[in-house]
């Protein structure tokens, strides 16, 4: 059996800034814990980055977190080499299993410090979108899915059962690093198969207003994109999102109004044209207490000009 298109990396183009990566992120919302794996690669530079991350609510910056093995630049040997059969054996330490094409996975990952082994089952269907907005020099191609993760995390000598609701995601393309006006929201929440939501934003020059790019509503089972949409954050002293409203209308004409509050927070330089704050949310929207994220994604140079104009007011 082989993989599919989408599990592979895609056909690079011409650009020397192509882009390719992996997401898996999950948590324990008990334990304020969330763990990210982003493999990532530029194959017509023949680099490789990204990693594993681990936090939790005592420590937001790479010297203070759980858990940070984060590369930036070391050689790829290319696809080939990763690859046997259905399993992806990344060189940042990351096993992937493909057992269902869009469908379940198997992650894995073992050093002394952190080590996991844990299935993303799908619980909504995989949305293929490319970004329409300032965010074009972000991705061509994106995959988001809801799902569910089991299994466990070893932290040390603990080990802890993982059993939550997160997403995967996939993006490609060019990805340059001067995309300066970049500011990109990223909020969702999955209660169960039944009932999630995703909304990705673009920002107003009112930083803490967007608007909708793309999403998802899915009540009582019944998946619709988002047509409509605005999120507003509240930040906190270090200027983290500390909470987000959405309101928001899907194409069947179904409103969502949906609160999160972020219980824990990392401020991650994913690369070096990108600057992002994730926090582990607890949302409540339609009557339900659920979990997700605040996902804040910024251009450096931005975020800083927005920081330090903060701190001169």
């Amino acid at each position: 059996m082989l993989l599919q298109a989408d599990d592979r990396l895609h056909p690079v183009g011409s650009e020397q800034d192509w882009f390719e990566a992996y997401w898996f992120g999950f948590n324990i919302p008990d334990r304020h814990l969330s763990v990210y794996v982003y493999p990532w690669f530029r194959p017509n530079m023949g680099l490789w980055g990204g990693g594993v991350l681990a936090w939790d609510d005592r420590g937001s910056s790479a010297a203070t977190m759980l858990y940070h093995e984060y590369a930036w630049a070391r050689p790829f040997d290319g696809e080939d080499a990763m690859i046997e059969g259905t399993t992806i054996a990344t060189p940042q330490g990351v096993t992937i299993d493909c057992l269902e094409p869009a469908e379940k996975y198997r992650v894995r990952y073992d050093r002394p410090a952190l080590a996991f082994d844990v299935m993303f089952t799908a619980t909504g269907p995989a949305n293929q979108t490319a970004a329409t907005t300032g965010e074009e020099n972000v991705f061509k191609g994106h995959i988001d899915q809801p799902g569910r993760y089991t299994g466990w995390v070893r932290i040390g000598d603990e080990t802890l059962e993982v059993d939550c609701h997160c997403l995967r995601d996939r993006s490609w393309g060019p990805r340059t690093d001067d995309n300066y006006d970049m500011h990109i929201g990223y909020y969702h929440a999955t209660a169960s198969a039944e009932d999630a939501f995703l909304m990705v934003t673009h920002a107003s020059p009112d930083a803490d207003n967007s608007a909708l790019i793309s999403g998802y509503l899915i009540r009582n089972g019944q998946h619709s994109p988002l047509a409509e949409g605005k999120a507003r954050v509240a930040r906190n002293d270090d200027h983290s999102p500390a909470t987000c409203t959405i309101e928001a209308k899907d194409e069947l004409g179904r409103e969502l109004r949906a609160e999160g509050n972020g219980i824990n927070r990392a401020g991650l330089q994913l690369q070096p044209g990108m600057f992002n704050w994730s926090s582990l949310a607890e949302w409540r929207f339609d009557g339900c207490t659920a979990y997700g994220e605040l996902q804040d994604t910024w251009h450096p140079d931005k975020y800083r000009k927005f920081v330090r104009g903060a701190h001169a007011q």
